[in-house]
C-alpha cells in the first residue's frame, strides 16, 4: 500500500473527528468541575467525586470511607475507561499527526512524552496495562496496536488498578482517615483554595496556549491543518517529479535533433557521384 493510500485510509471526516473530540471535551470539563468541588463532594457525595474525577488520591480517600466495593469498582473503572478508547481512535485514525498534536499539547512535558514513547516502543502492552492515558492511548493507536489487544489490556489493567486503590486504602486507613477528617472540618476553606488555585492554573494555561479545553477544542484545526500541509507538500513533490521527468525526456530529444541537423549538413557538403 502506498503512503498516499495509507494517509487517505487513516484520515477521518470532520464529522468523525467531532464525534471523537466532543466526548473528550465533555470529560475534561467534568473533570475540572470535580477538581473544583472535590472538598464538598468528598464530604457529602463521595461517589459523585469518583464519577467526575477518579484520580488516585481521590479514590484512596473515598475508599477509606468504607463505600461498597462493587459500586466503587464499577463507577471508577467506567469513568477511567471513558476517554481511553477515544484517544486510541484519535491515534489510530491520524497516526503521526495525532502524536505531533499530543506533543504540542504536553508543552513543557515534551521530554516526558519522549520518555513515554521510548518506553512504549520497548514494552507497549505493559504501558497500556499500567499507565493508560492520553500519551499511551494515542501511541497505541498510532502504532497500530490491535483494537482487541488494546481493549483487553486497558480494561484488565484499569480494573486491577482500581481494585489496588481500594485495598491500599485499608492499609493506609489511619493517615487517610486523618485527611478525610481534615476535609470534613475545613470544607469551605478548602473549596475557596481550590477555586482560586484552579482559576489561576486555567488562566495561566490559557495564556500559554496549553489549556486542556483550548487544546482539545482546536484539535480539528491542528490535525486538518497538518493533513492539508502534508497534501500540499505531496502535491508539490509530485509536480517536481513530473517536471524532472519532462526535463529528462527533453534532453535526449534535443541531442537527437542536433545530430540529425549535423548529418544533413554533412550530406550537403559531399559531392554527388556519377
Amino acid at each position: 500500500m502506498s503512503n498516499d493510500a495509507s494517509a487517505q485510509r487513516h484520515s477521518p471526516s470532520r464529522r468523525t473527528l467531532t464525534l471523537i473530540i466532543g466526548p473528550v471535551l465533555a470529560v475534561v470539563v467534568i473533570g475540572n468541575l470535580g477538581n473544583l468541588f472535590h472538598a464538598p463532594l468528598l464530604k457529602e457525595h463521595p461517589m459523585w467525586l469518583v464519577a467526575m474525577e477518579p484520580r488516585n488520591r481521590f479514590l484512596l480517600l473515598v475508599a477509606q470511607q468504607k463505600v461498597s466495593f462493587w459500586p466503587f469498582l464499577i463507577v471508577a473503572s467506567a469513568r477511567r475507561l471513558l476517554s481511553d478508547p477515544l484517544f486510541y481512535l484519535l491515534g489510530y485514525l491520524y497516526r503521526d499527526r495525532a502524536v505531533r498534536w499530543m506533543e504540542r499539547k504536553m508543552g513543557e512535558g515534551g521530554g516526558l512524552v519522549r520518555g513515554i514513547e521510548r518506553a512504549f516502543a520497548k514494552a507497549a502492552p505493559v504501558m497500556v496495562f499500567l499507565l493508560p492515558g492520553l500519551p499511551v492511548c494515542v501511541l497505541a493507536g498510532a502504532t497500530g496496536m490491535s483494537p482487541v489487544l488494546f481493549t483487553a489490556l486497558n480494561v484488565v489493567g484499569t480494573l486491577t488498578m482500581v481494585t489496588l486503590m481500594y485495598q491500599l486504602s485499608e492499609v493506609l486507613d489511619g493517615p487517610l482517615g486523618a485527611v478525610n477528617r481534615f476535609y470534613a472540618n475545613n470544607t469551605r476553606t478548602l473549596f475557596i483554595i481550590s477555586f482560586v488555585a484552579l482559576g489561576l492554573y486555567l488562566v495561566t494555561q490559557y495564556r500559554q496556549g496549553r489549556g486542556e479545553v483550548q487544546s482539545i477544542s482546536k484539535i480539528e484545526e491542528e490535525l486538518i491543518g497538518d493533513e492539508e500541509t502534508s497534501q500540499r507538500r505531496g502535491g508539490e513533490a509530485a509536480e517536481q517529479q513530473v517536471a524532472d521527468a519532462g526535463s529528462a525526456e527533453g534532453a535526449p530529444t534535443a541531442a537527437t535533433e542536433e545530430n540529425q541537423s549535423e548529418g544533413r549538413a554533412g550530406s550537403a557538403s559531399r559531392p554527388e557521384r556519377d
